[in-house]
């Protein structure tokens, strides 16, 4: 949804609320136009900031796209679409995307400010990710991993169990993209605990600390 220009223009000066709502997984949810872009946001969460959503920006800048074959993306956790958002516009990737958000409600949004700017085939499906995963056997070139439950990553995303699903879905030479919070001393107690079983499922990882998130990639060599 494109806003018009005097309302982008005035949220370089302050905050417009574009819309507030609530689902059965997000019991406050609202979209904002700030700096002339969407931004989702929870209680405690941005959850998406078309191109300013900056640990995906910094972390697709250091892809070695000459090295990524293929084009097919896959994207858990969907919020208003950043991260195809970035890809088509700024990196200009155009792709095959997969999202998969287990809320209704974001997967609405997400069609209402994002998906019409976009030219690249997105297929989203409501569904949760651990049953989807287990269920469709495609593999992808990309996967973007970004759930979120407000700030914390639920702990069935974060098992041994899960990795491997996505160890599976990865084709051999993909890249794999694992978001994680990066603020509290509690978030980096767990980030340690977590880097030790994503290493021993990819041994060749790299950690991007980028502002307040860490994002961890499968395969260093794929990045530059």
């Amino acid at each position: 949804m494109q806003q018009p220009f005097w309302k982008k223009l005035f949220s370089h000066f302050t905050e417009i609320s574009i819309e507030q709502t609530s689902s059965a997984y997000n019991p406050y949810l609202e979209v904002i136009l700030t700096q002339g872009r969407h931004q989702l946001v929870t209680k405690d969460a941005i959850y998406s900031f078309d191109d300013k959503y900056l640990n995906f920006y910094h972390a697709f800048q250091k892809v070695n796209w000459e090295r990524l074959s293929g084009n097919r993306v896959l994207i858990l956790g969907l919020g208003l679409g950043s991260v195809i958002y970035i890809l088509e516009k700024s990196m200009g990737r155009k792709m095959d995307y997969t999202a998969v958000e287990l809320d209704p409600e974001i997967c609405r949004m997400c069609q209402t400010y994002t998906l019409d700017e976009i030219d690249s085939f997105v297929e989203v499906i409501n569904a949760e990710a651990r049953s989807f995963l287990h269920v469709h056997e495609e593999s992808y070139d990309l996967i973007i991993m970004d759930i979120f439950q407000s700030a914390t990553i639920p702990e069935q995303f974060q098992s041994a169990e899960f990795l491997e699903l996505l160890s599976l879905r990865l084709r051999s030479d993909g890249l794999l993209f694992y978001n994680r919070m990066n603020i509290t001393p509690e978030d980096k107690t767990e980030n340690k605990r977590f880097i030790e079983r994503f290493g021993a499922k990819f041994p060749n990882y790299r950690s991007l600390s980028i502002q307040d998130n860490l994002v961890l990639a499968n395969d260093k060599s794929l990045l530059i």
